[in-house]
């Protein structure tokens, strides 16, 4: 923790703000949204499948607005960028708590998604890395650490409020509740970050963003979706949003299927908190030191160990061990991702092509709750399911090695 300290004395208010987004955009994460979903199923009379696949097409249609909201934050000035994205969440949060036909919960789950996983999750994650690049893997550590937190707490505070105010009731206390701290805490975390901004640009323009003697390239969006390393590595950034989301919206039927108490369940939450927080800290030393590129075909491999032991067994032990396994993956791509792709392709541009990649993000998530809702339905197991996508995992790190590997290679040293 030593290694950090400097950091936080220099930067803890960009650390904070970047903190505050994380733990923000919880409420259109599909961990927080899961929780309420038998209430939700019940009430509107919907069959796994159906709100499965509600919640992909919200999520898909979320992904492809994306593609032109995200880059926002290149042009937006951060403050009011977050002002504009925590009062379309709150809305979000209200509209879900009257929703009474699907298609109204159609329209809240399409804002849930699209103002928390992906641009509140963006603007925290970009932050960090585009000024604090020289830091950037323990920058997205700390400011990560707000996903943890969130972890570690929500789910227990959910299952309260739905047992004293019912499922509508603590929505608009969770969009309340938002409205009134996130504007609030982020005016006072960015005062003065318009120096700021201006002082990244200048550093762009005179070569010294990295501390080096020459300039990173900058890559256009155009450029990226062009680079076919883009698509060979992918696969294995996109197994723990897919694979996390499809198990997570599913939980209450995979604790149903394992004969778990749910209320022992939720309670995993913490140590699966407390494993993804050790792990983003120790990721983001590594990236420092060994940059993310290379650790990026490791990433998915501790979840693939996890869904393997999920298909093994249902002691509640499994649960434990699969909680914790999926939190190291979860950790180390927290930290990961976003320095990944500003070693690759720059920040000047950043804001607009992780639109791209929380698009393509976006869009793995949408597919997971559909498919697996369907599969429910017809009769499939969890536990098969976890052994099928054990398998994506391998395939998916395998693809990263190799393109790990050829990127490295002489005939590529000029993309460094």
């Amino acid at each position: 923790m030593r290694t950090f300290l400097p950091l936080i004395r220099s930067e803890w208010r960009l650390l904070l703000f970047g903190f505050v987004m994380a733990f923000g955009s919880s409420l259109g994460q599909t961990y927080f949204i899961g929780l309420f979903s038998g209430e939700i199923r019940s009430e509107l009379e919907l069959s796994h499948g159906s709100f499965g696949g509600l919640y992909s097409g919200a999520t898909l249609a979320s992904a492809v607005i994306l593609l032109w909201t995200g880059a926002l934050i290149d042009r937006i000035e951060l403050r009011r960028y977050v002002y504009g994205v925590s009062i379309g969440l709150a809305m979000a949060c209200a509209l879900l708590a009257a929703s009474t036909t699907p298609l109204m919960l159609f329209c809240a789950l399409l804002a849930l998604r699209h103002f928390g996983q992906g641009l509140m999750s963006l603007a925290g994650a970009t932050t960090m890395v585009r000024y604090l690049d020289r830091h950037k893997g323990k920058a997205n550590a700390l400011g990560g650490m707000g996903y943890s937190v969130s972890e570690a707490l929500l789910p227990s505070l959910v299952i309260v409020l739905l047992a004293l105010l019912g499922w509508r009731l603590s929505w608009l206390f969770w969009g309340a509740m938002l409205l009134v701290v996130v504007p609030l805490l982020s005016a006072w975390l960015l005062h003065g970050h318009q120096q700021r901004h201006r002082q990244y640009l200048s550093s762009l323009q005179s070569g010294a963003a990295h501390g080096q003697g020459i300039q990173q390239r900058q890559w256009t969006r155009a450029e990226v979706v062009s680079d076919p390393y883009f698509y060979l590595f992918m696969p294995a950034l996109m197994a723990q949003p897919l694979l996390f989301t499809g198990f997570m919206f599913h939980q209450v039927q995979l604790v149903e299927e394992k004969s778990w108490s749910l209320v022992a369940w939720a309670g995993l939450y913490l140590f699966y908190a407390l494993v993804s927080t050790v792990c983003k800290l120790f990721a983001g030393l590594l990236v420092d030191r060994y940059t993310a590129i290379r650790l990026a075909p490791l990433v998915c491999l501790p979840l693939g160990a996890g869904l393997l032991a999920l298909s093994t067994g249902d002691a509640f032990a499994v649960a434990a061990l699969f909680m914790g396994l999926m939190a190291v993956s979860v950790g180390f791509y927290s930290t990961l991702s976003s320095p990944f792709f500003s070693e690759m392709y720059g920040t000047l541009h950043l804001g607009s092509i992780k639109s791209v990649t929380t698009a393509a993000m976006v869009f793995a998530t949408a597919l997971a709750p559909a498919v697996m809702g369907w599969l429910i339905d017809s009769g499939l197991s969890m536990s098969a399911m976890a052994r099928g996508a054990a398998l994506y995992t391998l395939l998916a790190s395998g693809l990263a090695l190799y393109a790990a590997y050829r990127r490295g290679s002489p005939a590529d040293s000029r993309r460094k």
